[in-house]
């Protein structure tokens, strides 16, 4: 209907004629169905009346004519399923028991050491909670304070831990509650990251909290404080240690033990060393206290550099940063904080850690070997080839063998008078011991053994995020492999040791011959 050329008076009233008309009709609309929900159960449903969630799937075949593909053979081997392997704290209202009262850090401590700040400790988490549960109450029952522990999730499935969307069994699980039942911190990457991009984003996170240094440590590790005095076994992941002179070795070598004058935690001793490397050099990279598995790092030293080489993914990285930092001047030593154990097996019950009394320390493998060479494994296990050429370890030995640890302990063995001291320290020779098996048990077999333990879990089929376990393992060492590669392109040299093996600078990234064939 066209109003134009019409008497301004005609055309306002048929404006407001239609506005009531349309007024009159929702008003009818409302009143007839609005309150009538048949209406709308007689509208389409969508998606076959189910909920439309993100993590559920439907098996779309093609209408194409191509064959089906042909499918690999399905897994024989039997997956051991994922225990908790601390079932103290599985209730929501359980707290975590007391530590030994010696290893409790004092308050401020690092002020002590000429520190503004609690250096934090990093240690990164992609798959296999049992084992970074493990590694993270070894720490802090050894003494190091939960609020400087930052577990950062490197799992690639966004909040689906935050928000409990995983089980156990899934490799990427983490259970945030329990972190926080133990005070420690959660830091979470934006997506999955290689371990060199992880190296970087610890450096990011340092540099946004204005930490000039800090800690890393690998999350299949075993830690301990000196709680017996002196200990000489060389472990399988022991370098040769550095020391400025005799007075500063025999420091070292020869601690107090727990309950005598000058005893010191493993993380005291790292705070010593930090404000004794700062005294003593001025151009330092990294502290290694078993290799990387605890690292100090200094941040201006990786700045220099350039940080790590992000497309290094894995191994090699290491080789490429240590090299252009020692290229650079930057020092890198071995040193020596505390008992460090590199293990790929989880005690069966973590409350040992605690020193319960009425917990056997054992662990549990949870990526057995065959049968066959578990056997052979049993009959090496009882004493180490380490132990019995040292006979520093005897008495050690006896004192927590099978017969000590099969007797019925009595009373609380972290106390803190003389007599609680003395039986939290016979509970701990026990602990190392088996510390001390588990990490000859990860060494007995360097080509197949060491790195199992990564892929004892695949379950989480459905859940958020879910990634096939086999392809994750077969792709992950892809990508190491062609780390490798870049790194040999890089350098035009294989092997790790650029410094000791060639004339290489540092300006010579990607501009040299390779020097093999």
């Amino acid at each position: 209907m066209a109003l134009i050329g019409s008497p301004r008076g005609l055309r306002s009233i048929t404006l407001l004629a239609g506005l009531i008309a349309l007024a009159l009709v929702v008003a009818a609309l409302y009143r007839g169905i609005g309150a009538n929900e048949s209406f709308l159960q007689n509208l389409p449903l969508i998606n076959n009346g189910r909920p439309n969630q993100a993590g559920s799937h439907e098996n779309h075949r093609p209408t194409n004519t191509h064959a089906p593909p042909k499918y690999k053979p399905t897994p024989t081997y039997a997956v051991q399923s994922v225990t908790d392997p601390f079932p103290l704290l599985a209730k929501s209202t359980a707290t975590p028991p007391p530590i030994p009262a010696y290893n409790v850090p004092r308050p401020g401590i690092h002020r002590e050491y000429g520190l503004s700040y609690m250096p934090p400790l990093f240690i990164g988490f992609t798959r296999q909670w049992p084992m970074l549960l493990q590694c993270v109450t070894s720490y802090l029952t050894a003494g190091w304070p939960p609020e400087s522990i930052f577990v950062v999730e490197n799992t690639g499935v966004q909040d689906s831990n935050a928000q409990g969307r995983l089980s156990l069994q899934n490799p990427f699980y983490l259970d945030h509650a329990t972190l926080r039942k133990l005070g420690v911190n959660i830091v979470q990457t934006p997506v999955l990251l290689s371990f060199s991009q992880l190296q970087n984003f610890f450096l990011s996170v340092a540099h946004a909290r204005s930490w000039p240094y800090y800690f890393y440590s690998h999350q299949d590790v075993l830690v301990f404080s000196f709680e017996d005095g002196p200990d000489t076994l060389i472990r399988p992941g022991d370098r040769d240690w550095f020391f400025y002179d005799e007075q500063d070795e025999a420091d070292i070598m020869r601690p107090a033990a727990a309950g005598q004058d000058g005893y010191r935690t493993i993380y005291e001793n790292c705070l010593r060393e930090l404000n004794r490397t700062l005294e003593r050099e001025e151009r330092w990279a990294f502290r290694w206290f078993q290799y990387d598995h605890l690292t100090l790092v200094n941040r201006a030293a990786l700045d220099a550099v350039g940080g790590w080489d992000s497309l290094i993914p894995y191994y090699g990285s290491d080789c490429d940063m240590n090299a252009r930092l020692e290229m650079d001047g930057w020092s890198l030593r071995h040193r020596r904080v505390g008992i460090i154990n590199d293990v790929s097996t989880v005690l069966e019950d973590l409350s040992a850690l605690y020193r319960d009394p009425n917990v056997t320390p054992k662990f549990v493998d949870p990526n057995p070997v065959p049968r066959v060479e578990e056997q052979h494994t049993e009959e090496q296990k009882d004493e180490p080839k380490e132990k019995q050429n040292d006979p520093t370890r005897e008495e050690e030995v006896k004192d927590g063998g099978e017969n000590n640890a099969t007797q019925k302990r009595d009373g609380k063995v972290n106390g803190t008078g003389v007599a609680g001291v003395a039986r939290s320290v016979e509970y701990f020779r026990e602990l190392v011991n088996v510390g001390n098996d588990m990490g000859a048990y990860k060494y007995r077999d360097d080509k197949n053994a060491r790195n199992s333990w990564q892929n004892s879990q695949h379950g989480g089929v459905g859940e958020p995020y879910y990634y096939n376990a086999e392809g994750f393992s077969t792709s992950f060492w892809i990508l190491a492999e062609a780390g490798r590669e870049v790194f040999a392109q890089k350098w035009g040299h294989r092997s790790c040791d650029l410094v000791e093996d060639t004339a290489l600078k540092l300006e010579d990234q990607w501009v040299v011959e390779k020097d093999w064939e």
